[in-house]
């Protein structure tokens, strides 16, 4: 060892025993040692280059481990350099580009380059590096000051700056490092340029306590458990020799040590740079933001700039545009002050953006130094466009069936303003009258319906939109557009009738065979279209087929024969229907009147009538009445009686309307005792038609008894309904005198001329000669005479009661009949009554109503009051409506009936919740399928109809899988939201609910479980980014070092693992043995471990595979130094120089003794001490 300095006292020779501090055996070593005087410390040459190295030569290889960029720094070396020497931007070689020339004439020599070196790629070991590099250039000419510009080249000191990102940060803290004891921290040879790694290397320093350098690999290794943290700066004295140079020289190494998860920082490495040059200019953000209003006056201040010098220089700004040309002209930067300011005005809608390089210079440095940022100029919005709407017309079609709230249309305007200056609201200006249908959302121009609509009302509408900007008040722009909506027909409108009832007359006799035309029934629909397009039916009173009617014109026309004797009136029931969907209908109803026409012969009730008469018979006497009858109606039945036949002197005469028979002048047995003639009925019709009777008159004698009807009194009862021409009593009289010839005859009470009485066998026979009416006569009292042909008579009375007769069948007053109940009603509610009613009295107009037909036995109707009600709950969905079929029956005899069609709708109630067609849903998916995947479709029915059985589909509250996924509401479709993890979600639970849409609403839940099926998307994953194992030095061949454990979210067979060694440098030092059915796998050694050796830390990868994935992580080995190396102390010499009677006090120099272990610190025991002091008092 070699200790400077200067004393004046004599030397001896010394012996010493060193103790190690370690805990290894003592050794003595006997070293001896000179401490020379005068003796200083050796300036260090630079590399000498001859100035006759050709063009293209190589003079220095800067390649280095880690960066794969390299270049001159522009800031720190002379711009003449850069003409000199070309770095190879890859290899980091430096070349001569011209002929060199050592003069100093046109450039200084010595020259020195200074190399930035960085790193793009992360995980590299050195990502930025600045190294000086100073060349002597040497040759004839310059032979003479060669020496001088050595020795001033010797005096100096450079210092190349090295970043390291430090890797294995605290996963508490990225911005820590914690490292051992010992550990290896990184290899300095490693460090240096390719043409200096071949040199020796003496470490002279280390400014951090923390760490020291292993001299045997020249590891900067820890002294102790520590942390560094954020960023550390160890600087290294270094003395190199190079087998090409004359002796060593001195360099510092400025080691910039950082955590490599800064590494990928924004401005780290700008930050690194700024601490590892010279100062320069400097900008505090690489991007300035400013703004300025356009259409503003020239000369606007925009912002402004300045940057910092650490040298407090005067400092000139400019300005140069980035992206657009244009952008030069608008703006002006002040170079002294750094103001920007507007040069024109500007427009937003022209350029909204403006970018400039922004750069500060330095001017007295030298070479200049400059610092740039990037500014960014916003060009605020003015409000200087209008809304312009997309169409200067909109026009659509909506239905008016169409619910309150139902968007119509969206329309949108658009501003090239920005800002409050685009945010536009529409309104409609028009909004009264009509358009108080509609509405618009403000904010995103929804037009929607916030009346129900009626085409039928107001079928076009047009309304005003208005887009207004939110600028300012005053300053706000407005644009207008007209939206055309026609409105589409639903079928919501009835057929009408043209008139309530229909009345028209016909003839009997009208000819079935034509077909004739006898009504034009007419109905209206307001709708249009199909569903205003009517069709017509005869639903009632039509039973016979009487009549039919054109379902297109509603022309009602006959279709069998008439007859009025038979039926003289009919009411038919006349339904309308249009062609919606539902279709709609009405009814109404037509009343045919037939008329009589002369289409029946008068009829006597006896073709043969005779009588006797006594020939002192007085003139006018009635002799017999030949009636006759005819079942025409009004005149067609009115009959007008003559006489045809008998001779010209026939003593009788026939009354023209009574028929009865009357002398016209006295008879006279003697002259004829015997009259035979004929009567002829004719009645009024047109043509007249008519029937004869025969009557014979036999004369008969007079006599002088009266005849005597026993009994005196008769009580008879008869139907109304008799025919005439019906017996109603026989009465009897009796005369004593010879062969009696008795004339009966009604001499009273006979109203209306009801009966008639004939003479048979010497009885009167009453028979009734007009149809009798209950409601008009109820009773006759008749007084009938019995005559002689004498002229005696006697009288007789006869009482007849008039019996209602069951004549007129029942007639319900509105018929069909329809209904609607609620399917919720209670058993017992009353539908609907329905009524008939009877033109007769009593018995015959007692009506009594029962259910025909099929059986429905829902339904009871009320014999008497013909109220229609439930006898069982009402269930929609199992039947929607019934058709009962109502007969009301007279209690007459024969009984007589009507029926009629009650059609009952059951309305629909909310009463079922929607069922799902499973009682859970159970699918599986997986977990790579893509947004949007459709994993399973649920259904869901509902009984009800319409709104109420209209079912969408929903997610109870949160149960969505936390919005993974998503229902649609219409098909019942579950789709994913977003990407599945089964390793983060192995299974979902999801509650569906099925919701209808009555009021109020039911629903039912389900559970729709979704597994995730695994796929192989997850590589094994290690804990940490890379793996720290620590080993002690001397282990046996096949040690564990540490344990290697990868974890694979993923199941089953995709979740093993498997661990080989794939790379590294050391991979062939270790072996990996595998423990599959634990997951891991131990890394054990295959070579012996010497701390003492260069090779303090070994580096591999290991790879975690699970077929086809995998992961790979490097593991990093730390040998870990152990006291097995005992101190060694080489001979040295000792030399005092002294004066006389002074001794030197303190230090006089360091014992050359050291330890092969660098953890122990070696230290001298007190005996060496009380020795070296003994010898100096002796001497």
């Amino acid at each position: 060892m070699e200790v400077s300095g200067r004393v004046g006292w004599a030397g001896w020779c010394c012996s010493v025993l060193p103790h190690s501090a370690g805990a290894g055996p003592d050794w003595t070593v006997v070293f001896k040692t000179v401490l020379r005087e005068g003796v200083r410390r050796s300036a260090p040459p630079r590399c000498q280059l001859p100035d006759t190295t050709p063009v293209g030569g190589q003079v220095f290889h800067t390649s280095m481990d880690g960066p794969t960029h390299y270049k001159l720094d522009p800031r720190r070396t002379a711009s003449y350099v850069h003409r000199l020497f070309h770095v190879d931007r890859h290899t980091g070689a430096v070349t001569v580009k011209r002929p060199l020339d050592c003069s100093g004439t046109f450039y200084s020599n010595p020259v020195t380059l200074w190399l930035e070196a960085w790193s793009e790629r992360n995980g590299a070991p050195l990502d930025y590096a600045t190294v000086p590099i100073r060349f002597i250039l040497s040759g004839n000419a310059c032979r003479h000051h060669a020496a001088v510009l050595e020795r001033e080249v010797t005096s100096w000191v450079d210092t190349a700056a090295l970043s390291l990102p430090l890797p294995d940060p605290d996963p508490t803290d990225p911005d820590q490092l914690c490292v051992r004891r010992s550990q290896v921290i990184l290899r300095i040879p490693d460090l240096l340029p390719r043409s200096l790694r071949k040199c020796k290397l003496e470490y002279t320093s280390v400014s951090d306590h923390r760490v020291t350098v292993e001299i045997h690999g020249g590891d900067l290794v820890s002294l102790f458990d520590t942390c560094l943290t954020g960023v550390t700066r160890v600087k290294l004295g270094l003395r190199i020799l190079c087998s090409d140079l004359r002796a060593p020289y001195e360099h510092d190494l400025m080691l910039v040590l950082h955590s490599a998860a800064a590494a990928g920082e924004e401005g780290h490495m700008r930050r690194i740079r700024r601490q590892m040059q010279s100062a320069a200019p400097y900008f505090e953000r690489p991007l300035e933001t400013a703004h300025v209003l356009e259409e503003t006056d020239r000369g606007t201040a925009v912002t402004t700039l300045t940057a910092t010098d650490p040298e407090n220089g005067p400092l000139s700004y400019s300005i140069e545009a980035l992206r657009d040309a244009r952008s030069q002209r608008m703006f002006e930067i002040d170079p002294s002050s750094g103001l920007v300011s507007t040069r024109t005005s500007l427009d937003r809608e022209l350029i909204s953006i403006h970018y400039f390089k922004v750069k500060a210079v330095d001017k007295t440095s030298s070479p200049p130094r400059s610092a740039t940022t990037t500014l960014q100029i916003n060009v605020d919005d003015a409000n200087d466009h209008p809304p312009v709407f997309e169409r200067e017309e909109y026009d659509t079609s909506i239905r008016e069936s169409i619910s309150v709230g139902s968007t119509v249309l969206t329309v949108r305007a658009t501003d090239q303003d920005v800002g409050p200056n685009a945010d536009l609201r529409y309104t409609i200006l028009n909004p009264t009258g009509a358009n108080e249908a509609f509405r618009i959302d403000p904010k995103s121009g929804e037009l929607s319906t916030r009346l129900p609509l009626d085409r039928e009302a107001h079928s076009h509408y047009t309304l005003t939109i208005q887009a207004e900007d939110q600028g300012p008040t005053q300053y706000r722009r407005t644009a207008t557009t007209q939206v055309i909506m026609n409105i589409l027909d639903e079928n919501d409108n009835y057929p009408q009738f043209t008139e309530r009832t229909y009345t028209v007359e016909v003839p009997e006799d009208i000819s079935a065979a034509a077909s004739p035309v006898i009504a034009h029934i007419q109905a209206s629909d307001d709708d249009s279209g199909k569903n205003g397009q009517v069709r017509y039916a005869i639903i009632g009173g039509n039973t016979a087929g009487h009549f039919n009617i054109d379902g297109l014109s509603g022309e009602v026309r006959v279709a069998a024969p008439l007859d009025h004797e038979t039926n003289r009136h009919y009411r038919l029931v006349i339904r309308s229907q249009d062609g919606g969907s539902p279709p709609r209908s009405n009814t109404t109803q037509l009343l045919v009147n037939v008329r009589d026409v002369n289409d029946n012969t008068p009829r006597f009730y006896t073709p043969l009538f005779q009588e006797t008469v006594q020939e002192n018979a007085p003139v006018g006497f009635s002799i017999v009445r030949v009636q006759a009858f005819d079942n025409d109606a009004d005149d067609n039945s009115l009959l007008v009686y003559s006489i045809e036949g008998g001779g010209e002197n026939l003593p009788v005469e026939v009354e023209e309307t009574t028929g009865w028979v009357v002398t016209r002048r006295d008879l006279d047995r003697e002259e004829n005792h015997h009259y035979h003639f004929t009567v002829v009925a004719r009645d009024h019709g047109d043509p007249p038609q008519s029937a004869s009777a025969t009557v014979i008159l036999q004369i008969q004698d007079q006599n002088d008894n009266d005849p005597v009807f026993s009994p005196k009194n008769y009580e008879v009862s008869v139907s109304e309904s008799d025919y005439p021409g019906t017996p109603v009593v026989t009465v009897t009289a009796t005369d004593k005198d010879e062969n009696p010839r008795l004339h009966y005859a009604i001499t009273s009470g006979n109203e209306r001329g009801r009966f008639s009485i004939t003479a048979q066998n010497g009885r009167g026979l009453i028979s009734l000669a007009q149809p009798l009416d209950y409601k008009q006569e109820r009773k006759y009292i008749l007084t009938v005479t019995a005559t002689d042909s004498g002229g005696r008579y006697d009288t007789a009375t006869v009482y007849v009661n008039v019996s209602d007769a069951n004549t007129y069948p029942p007639q319900f007053e509105n018929t069909p009949y329809s209904a609607t109940i609620f399917e919720d009603q209670p058993v017992g509610s009353t539908v609907i009554m329905v009524a008939a009613s009877d033109g007769d009295t009593g018995e015959n107009a007692r009506i009594t109503y029962s259910l025909s037909g099929e059986t429905v036995p829902e339904f009871v109707i009320h014999p008497s009051t013909g109220a229609i009600t439930t006898t069982k709950p009402l269930d929609r969905e199992a039947q929607g409506g019934y058709l009962l079929t109502v007969t009301a029956r007279d209690n007459g005899t024969p009984q007589l009936s009507d029926t009629t069609d009650v059609e009952i709708t059951v309305v629909d109630v909310n009463d079922n919740s929607p069922v799902f067609s499973e009682a859970s849903y159970r699918t599986t998916v997986p977990e790579d399928a893509s947004k949007g995947t459709s994993v399973i479709q649920i259904k869901a029915s509902d009984a009800d109809s319409g709104i109420n059985g209209r079912v969408r589909y929903t997610f109870d509250g949160g149960n969505d899988g936390r919005g993974a996924f998503s229902v649609d509401e219409t098909s019942g479709i579950i789709r994913t939201t977003r990407q599945l993890d089964r390793e983060a979600v192995d299974k979902y639970h999801l509650v569906a609910l099925a919701v209808d849409n009555g009021a109020p609403e039911k629903s039912s839940s389900v559970t729709v479980t979704v597994d995730v099926e695994d796929v192989n998307d997850n590589p094994p994953l290690f804990k940490t980014d890379r793996i720290q194992l620590y080993i002690t030095e001397n282990s046996p061949v096949g040690s564990t070092v540490g344990e290697v454990r990868a974890e694979d979210p993923d199941v089953g067979a995709n979740a093993h693992i498997q661990y080989s060694i794939i790379g590294g440098p050391d991979q062939q030092n270790f072996s990996m043995v595998a423990h599959p059915s634990e997951g891991r796998a131990e890394l054990v050694t295959r070579v012996d471990l010497d701390y003492e050796s260069p090779k303090k830390k070994y580096q591999l990868y290991v790879r975690a595979t699970s077929a086809p994935l995998r992961s790979d992580i490097p593991v990093t080995v730390h040998v870990v130094d152990i006291n097995d190396n005992a101190p060694v102390l080489t001979d040295f010499r000792i030399i005092f120089n002294n004066f006389n009677n002074h001794f030197p006090v303190g230090p006089i120099g360091r014992v050359p003794a050291t330890d092969a272990d660098v953890m122990d610190q070696v230290s001298s025991p007190p005996r060496l001490y009380e020795d070296i002091r003994q010898c100096g008092v002796e001497g």
